[in-house]
Order: C-alpha cells, then structure tokens, then sequence
C-alpha cells in the first residue's frame, strides 16, 4: 500500500485542505493567530509609544529589590473585638464595634502587651467613647483617631516599642 498524501481539491476556484475541515484545529489555529497579533502589538507598538523600555511583563523586582524595600515588620497583637457607645445624642445612641490590633517592635514587647492587656483595652475604649459618629465617619476622622489611639497607648509603653495601629473592623451603628 502506497501511503496517500493529502488530496487538494479544486471546487471554485478554491483549494481545500483536509486539516482545515476540523472546526477544533481551525479554531486553534486562530486562536494562536491572536495570541501572536496581540503579543506584537504590545511589544512592538503599545510599550514604545508608553516610553517603557527593557518592559518586564512578569512584574516581578529582581530579590535583591525586593529586600532593600522592604521595611522591619513587628510583631501584631490583637486587643480583641470592642464594642462601645459613641458620644453624641443620648436619646439616639450611636454603637461602634471594633477590631484594633497592635504592631510592637519584637515578641518580647508583644509578651508586654498580652499582659497589660486589660489597661490597653481601657485606653482604647475611654478614647472611642469620646468620639461621635459623624467624626468617624470621613477617613479623616478614622485617621485621627487612630493618631490618637497610637499616641495614648504609646504613653504607656517603652519607647520606640509601638510601631503602628490597625483597625481590622469598624462598624458605626
């Protein structure tokens, strides 16, 4: 048996190939078309135009970047969830819940503020129940009171040991 070689066919004036009769291997084969126009255009037409040059496309910083950029992370400790009225018109009270986590120096001051948990609870509590619902209600509000949270607590702590402040829930109602 000879083997047969792909037949062409002439209907119209058009050639046929066998391999372009299956939809699946025509629509791949489109596809990678695509694929190769798109690939062009953004290398060879968009990132020029960008004024980007040498583009990396994975979006990843060489490790050595990376590590100069990163700052010194503390250690976080959460104050658990609080929940206290707000100042402001006593016969509509107002509620807030909230989730404060501390972020300290290293573990040994993290040990420090599990034990000191309830005075640090208090000094957030006392300073929440002075604000009202309208200050907490603009991200400069939010702000401020989280300066102030920082700045009462880092009263009663060493030095340099508290490094942020961070609200994981805040709930007005």
């Amino acid at each position: 048996m000879a083997d047969k070689e792909p037949e062409v066919t002439e209907e119209g004036g058009k050639s046929k190939l066998p391999i372009f009769e299956n939809k699946a291997v025509l629509l791949g084969v489109i596809v990678i078309v695509q694929a190769l126009v798109a690939i062009g255009l953004t290398q060879f037409v968009i990132v020029p135009r960008l004024g980007v040059q040498n583009a990396d496309m994975s979006g990843q910083q060489p490790v050595a970047e990376q590590e100069a950029e990163a700052p010194e992370l503390g250690v976080l400790v959460g104050l658990q969830e609080i929940i206290v009225t707000l100042a402001g018109d006593p016969k509509r009270p107002r509620y807030l819940r909230i989730n404060v986590s501390l972020e300290v120096k290293d573990q040994l001051t993290a040990d420090i503020v599990g034990t000191r948990l309830p005075q640090l609870r208090d000094i957030v509590i006392m300073t929440l129940s002075s604000e009202t619902a309208a200050e907490l209600s603009s991200p400069e509000g939010k702000k401020g009171l989280r300066d102030e949270i920082f700045r009462r607590i880092n009263d009663k702590m060493p030095a340099g040991t508290l490094l942020n402040v961070y609200f994981s829930d805040l709930v007005v109602q």
